[in-house]
Formats: C-alpha cells, sequence, structure tokens
C-alpha cells in the first residue's frame, strides 16, 4: 500500500458516522437536501433564548425596514415584501420591491423556525462571499442589510425562470417547446456555462461544495446562474480547505467530503461536476442508498459506473474520470473538465452538418436523374457536399458516414461528367476513389464506364485525324492540278 493508500484508509470514519445519526432524519426527508455543519446551524433545532427572535415587519404588512448593522437605526432604505420564491434549510427567499431604485429584487432571510446566532453568522458569511464573486452566471448580492430583530437580510439579483433540476426531469416542460436541438446537448451547454462559473470562483480560491441541478437556475431568456453558495468555503494559500464536517448533499458527495485527512481543494467542484453530468446521462443521482449510511459507502467507494451503450462513450469516460475516488486522478481543474465537455459538443456539430450534407446529397441525386441539368447549380451543390463531408471527417473522424458520403458525392460527380462525354475530371475523380476505397462498390462500373467512353473518345479523334489528313490530301491535288 502506498503512503497516499495508507494516508486514506486512516480516514475516522467513526467520528463521520456518529455526525450520520444526528442528519439521519433530515436526509429521509429529503435525499437530494444540503446538509450543513453542525457549526454552520443547518441542524441545530435549539434555538439560542438570549437571540432576538424573527420581528422584521412593520406595522403596514409586507413593508420592511432595512439597517446598516445588527444594532443600528433604521437606514432609511425600505422593501415590500411580495411572494415567496423558495425554502431551504435553514432560509426563506422572497420576491421583494427596493423602493429606493423602483425594482423588483430576491430577498433572503433566516427561517423563523432556524433562527440563532449561528445562521446569522452563516448567511453574512455567504452574503460577502458571494460579494466577490462578480461573474454573469452567478447572481449578484446586491446588498447585506439587517431588519430591526438584528437578523441578516441579503438582497440579490431577482432571477427569473425554471430549475435546472425541473428541466431534466420534465422533458414536456414549456421550456422545451422552444428548443430545436436535442435535450442533452441543451444540457451540456448549461453544464459548460456552470463551469465557466466555478472557473471564476476557483480563481477566487472559493469552492462551492454543493453542485447539483436544483442550484442552477435557466433564466427565461436562456441565462443560467449558479445558486446557493451557502456552504461554500474559501481556500488557504495552498489551495485547500480541511473541513471538520460534512457539508453538502450526500448522493452527489465526493470522498474528501467525508474524510478526516483529506482535505477540500477545486478537485472536489470538479467531482460533484461529474455527479451532475451522471446525472444528466443517466436522469439518476451518482450515490444512491436506503440510508445516509449505504451512502456514505458508496461515496468511499467512488467506483467507476458502468453506463449503458446508449450513453456516448466519450461522455462516459468525462463522467468517471471526473469522479475517480483520488482527487489526483480527476481533471486537473474545471477547465479541463468543460474543455473535454465542448470537444463533445463538436461531435454534435458534426453530427449536423453530417445531417444537412446527407440532405444536400440527396438533392444531388436527384440532379443526375434529372435529363434537364444545370451544370453550375450542380457542381455548387457538389462543392457543398464534398466539403461537409471532408469537415465532418477532421472534426469528428470516428463518427460513420463522411467517408461512405464523400465517395457517393465523387460517384455521382463522376457520373454527371461521363453523361456529358467528358473524361478528364473523372480521370482524377476516379484516381481519388481508388486511393480513399479501392473496394468501394461502384468504382468498378464506373471504370468500365470510363474506360468504354476513353475508347469512343480516342476512336472518335483517329477518325477525327484521318479526316483531316484525307482533306489535307486533297487540299495537295487539288493545288497540283
Amino acid at each position: 500500500m502506498s503512503d497516499e493508500d495508507e494516508l486514506y484508509a486512516k480516514t475516522n470514519y467513526s467520528s463521520l458516522l456518529e455526525f450520520a445519526k444526528t442528519v439521519h432524519q433530515s436526509f429521509e426527508d429529503n435525499p437530494r437536501g444540503t446538509i450543513k455543519a453542525p457549526e454552520e446551524a443547518d441542524t441545530i433545532l435549539v434555538q439560542d433564548p438570549n437571540f432576538i427572535q424573527l420581528d422584521d415587519l412593520d406595522t403596514t404588512e409586507g413593508f420592511l425596514q432595512l439597517h446598516s448593522g445588527p444594532d443600528s437605526e433604521s437606514s432609511g432604505f425600505n422593501l415590500t415584501i411580495l411572494d415567496p420564491i423558495g425554502s431551504g434549510g435553514m432560509a426563506n427567499v422572497d420576491s421583494a420591491t427596493q423602493h429606493s431604485l423602483k425594482r423588483e429584487i430576491a430577498l433572503k432571510r433566516p427561517r423563523e423556525d432556524r433562527v440563532n446566532p449561528q445562521i446569522a453568522d452563516s448567511m453574512i458569511r455567504e452574503a460577502q462571499l458571494m460579494a466577490q464573486l462578480d461573474h454573469p452566471n452567478i447572481p449578484p448580492v446586491h446588498q447585506l442589510a439587517f431588519g430591526k430583530d438584528g437578523n441578516p437580510i441579503i438582497l440579490m439579483k431577482r432571477v427569473r425562470g425554471v430549475s435546472w433540476s425541473t428541466l431534466l426531469h420534465e422533458p414536456w416542460h414549456p421550456y422545451w417547446a422552444n428548443q430545436t436541438e436535442r435535450h442533452l446537448k441543451s444540457h451540456l451547454q448549461i453544464l459548460r456555462q456552470v463551469c465557466h462559473a466555478l472557473e471564476y470562483a476557483h480563481d477566487k480560491g472559493i469552492v462551492h461544495r454543493d453542485l447539483k441541478t436544483e442550484n442552477v437556475m435557466v433564466g427565461d431568456y436562456g441565462e443560467v446562474y449558479l445558486l446557493d453558495w451557502g456552504v461554500a468555503v474559501e481556500l488557504d494559500e495552498d489551495g485547500y480547505h480541511q473541513a471538520t464536517h460534512f457539508c453538502g448533499t450526500p448522493c452527489f458527495a465526493a470522498p474528501e467530503m467525508f474524510s478526516a485527512t483529506t482535505p477540500l481543494s477545486t478537485y472536489t467542484d470538479v467531482y460533484l461536476l461529474g455527479g451532475v453530468l451522471h446525472e444528466l446521462l443517466t436522469r439518476k443521482v451518482l450515490h444512491t442508498g436506503q440510508s445516509f449510511d449505504e451512502i456514505i459507502d458508496q461515496v468511499r467507494v467512488s467506483a467507476p459506473y458502468e453506463y449503458y451503450a446508449d450513453i456516448h462513450p466519450t461522455l462516459a469516460k468525462i463522467a468517471n474520470k471526473s469522479t475517480a475516488l483520488r482527487p489526483a486522478d480527476r481533471y486537473q481543474n474545471v477547465q479541463s473538465f468543460r474543455e473535454a465537455i465542448e470537444d463533445h459538443l463538436e461531435h454534435y456539430q458534426a453530427v449536423e452538418l453530417l445531417n444537412s450534407t446527407i440532405t444536400k446529397m440527396a438533392s444531388l441525386e436527384e440532379m443526375v436523374l434529372n435529363t434537364e441539368k444545370d451544370g453550375f447549380h450542380f457542381h455548387q451543390l457538389a462543392f457543398e457536399c464534398r466539403f461537409g463531408f471532408h469537415r465532418v471527417s477532421q472534426v469528428a473522424p470516428d463518427l460513420d458516414g463522411p467517408q461512405k458520403g464523400l465517395l457517393r458525392v465523387l460517384e455521382l460527380q463522376t457520373k454527371y461528367e461521363l453523361s456529358q462525354g467528358r473524361v478528364d475530371a473523372p480521370r482524377q475523380m476516379l484516381r481519388l476513389m481508388e486511393k480513399m476505397d479501392p473496394e468501394f462498390d461502384g468504382l468498378k462500373e464506373l471504370r468500365e464506364k470510363f474506360t468504354t467512353l476513353e475508347k469512343q473518345k480516342e476512336a472518335s479523334r483517329e477518325l477525327t485525324t484521318q479526316i483531316q489528313y484525307k482533306l489535307l490530301e486533297e487540299l495537295q491535288k487539288k493545288k497540283q492540278d
């Protein structure tokens, strides 16, 4: 056993299982729910009697006064609470009107049954961390304020749309009515945007550690936002964070998230990205089980997954590589993971180009059968087909079809040229076809037609030459006479 293996094997799982008992009920209530460490207060339900309870609203229902600090006077900025947006483990999110700027925002506040100092501190940390992340795929924090009771209030961009999880598991959702692309391709494009957000966060030394489709919002205009940075952590100068307790979503978790010795790093988010990709491919979470303990056992092993044959092998390879047991065996960073996804997206583009080229070739087939041929249009369409098949073979050499299509175009061009009584172009195309595939089915027939026409041409040239000589002889005789 290597030193790394020995270190990994010494993980103190007994303390983890003890912690698992305290969150077992939470897991049963929502297996996909986020679990926060005790010090982050999500699982602490006993409230501090010395901490003031939630009492934010003024006498006017729905009207909220903002304070600049827990103990400060009113700042003079007011909000009107509108409709609820959602509720999490420790906070509620509502829509609200920010009167000073006449805009609708999202408002995050502690849940009434979760109010305590730890949650307040956690929300403040979340707001301060998110304020460092100024990126198009991360909703901006407008302001950190407080209610008159001292509880924190986070003012954020109001994002309108639908959760990625909903789009993934509801293929009949109205969102798809306006989408012309394949669902999987659209999901991979969303995943690419999530990667951009993570690359930026990692550059700032921040790891999300709770990536899942529920935490991504797809806006009404195609915007993609990575949400819920409540358990995100900042890495030290060496790029690590040693967590004392598990935080995150167990069914997506990386092994080091349950480890007492292996620290969190950007590799952790790479693993979580792999878990998200797994769900895109299978519609199931990466780690499954009837209990929290079973989930932990699966996470500790993180065995490669055997995907069905209908899953593209490249995507299966990306998913298994990014969810490798040991961080060093995964993609070295999110950028490498994203580039692997983008390389596969080019495969989709190649398939689309292949299909459109095949459609053009069908038109070319019809033109060959048409007795009234438009030579210019025919050659233009043939050039487009040859270019399309050649481009596909460059972008996706593993695809079946480009070479077969290219041979067929050359065959049609050769037939067309022979029908016009020309042999120079067919001679070159036949050489190219023989080089590409000497066993091509139509090659023998074309070669015979070409040979026959070439002999006819040669015979015609000889006859023409004989006639010319005869005419010259007749002219010379006339001159002599």
